[in-house]
């Protein structure tokens, strides 16, 4: 096995990164049409709520009041019949009208947050990932490159900033994985 200059050198260091950044892709692309499609059904919730209040507005006007000579005559139109269909479409109406508020306020509200905080949040932990992987690299090198007479008081704060910088690059990097899993667990499940 080959040593590496640079921890993200490791070939498996690079597949993973590349891998997990690939999925948060793909997780971005398919939030934005499930978004767009809620948005279109939240429309057409909007539409079908007005057609039915619309509709058993012009029941009532054609049934007029129960003792109407016009809807009478027509066969007892107006009464129990008539009311059960005004009442079955103001119903279904206010139904839609749930169910539209829902999808804006469970999915759409949610899938927004967490394409512009949660998304944001993997996307920027890789930022500080590749700042830290460059401090540590900086450290690495000046620690290499540290001559024989050096004096150990230097060469062990060196190794001290050097142990930190590594672990601080690991807990980063490890973090973002563990975001980036709880992330693509509760959306795959």
């Amino acid at each position: 096995m080959s040593a590496f200059l640079k921890l993200e050198d490791s070939p498996m260091f690079q597949k993973q990164i590349w891998s997990l950044e690939h999925m948060a892709d793909d997780l971005k692309n398919r939030c934005q049409i499930l978004y767009k499609g809620s948005k279109r059904f939240m429309a057409a919730l909007g539409e079908a709520y007005n057609g039915d209040n619309s509709f058993a507005d012009s029941l009532e006007a054609f049934g007029g009041a129960k003792d109407d000579p016009y809807s009478l005559s027509i066969g007892g139109f107006q009464g129990p019949i008539m009311s059960k269909f005004i009442k079955a479409f103001r119903e279904l109406a206010s139904y839609k009208e749930l169910l539209r508020s829902q999808v804006e306020h469970v999915l759409i509200d949610q899938l927004m947050h967490f394409m512009n905080v949660d998304l944001q949040d993997a996307k920027e932990s890789r930022r500080r990932f590749d700042k830290a992987i460059s401090t540590y690299d900086q450290a690495r090198e000046k620690f290499v490159s540290l001559k024989k007479n050096t004096p150990g008081d230097i060469v062990a704060e060196l190794e001290e900033v050097l142990f930190f910088l590594k672990l601080m690059t690991s807990h980063i990097f490890l973090r973002r994985l563990r975001e980036d899993v709880l992330i693509l667990h509760f959306v795959f499940h």
